[in-house]
Parts: structure tokens; sequence; C-alpha cells
């Protein structure tokens, strides 16, 4: 287990199966069996530009605020859906490597 534990990182879904099956990993809390690994993106994707062609991505710290305060956006609207969300400010992410602090601002 310890020559397996620094590649985890570095494998790919069949990788990830394989291991799963070969030491009979199961779920903690019910103990079934788990599903295949998948691959999954935690960024959310947008278009940018006006003919909507260029694909971007928001951190998802980046992008949080705008989903957790629709509703008060929703009630400033009167009800009505907004035109458009935008967030404006300083993100801060936890570093698995700070450089020269605990958080990086960007």
């Amino acid at each position: 287990m310890k020559r397996i534990l620094p590649q985890i990182g570095n494998m790919n879904a069949a990788g990830l199966d394989q291991l799963v099956k070969q030491y009979h990993i199961k779920a903690p809390n019910t103990n079934n069996d788990l599903s295949e690994p998948i691959a999954f993106n935690l960024m959310f994707s947008t278009t940018i530009g006006a003919t909507g062609q260029v694909k971007g991505y928001f951190r998802p710290e980046a992008a949080q605020g705008m989903f957790v305060n629709f509703k008060r956006l929703l009630e400033f609207n009167q009800g009505r859906l907004p035109f458009a969300a935008a967030q404006i400010g300083n993100a801060f992410r936890n570093e698995i490597s700070p450089r020269s602090g605990l958080l990086r601002v960007r």
C-alpha cells in the first residue's frame, strides 16, 4: 500500500477502478460496492464573448458567490429572473504548497 499511495494522484479512471477491484474497496458506511470512477470537472464552464464561441471556466470558489446569493438577486429584482450576475473582487485559495504564506490572492 505504501508503494501505491504516492501514485494514486497520477492514475486515470481505469487504473483507479483496477485498484478498487484488486483491494476489494467498499463504501465505508454501507459496505456497498463502489461504482466505476468517472472524469469530472469542478470548474464551472461558460462561454465568453458576443458570439459565445469561446469556452471559459470559473474556479469553483470564485463562482460560488453568484449561486449562493441568487435568492437575494431574485428578491431584489422583484421575483423576476436577473438579466445577469457578475462577481468582482479577490479570490482566496487554499494552496497545497503556498510559496510565501498560507493563502494566495489572485
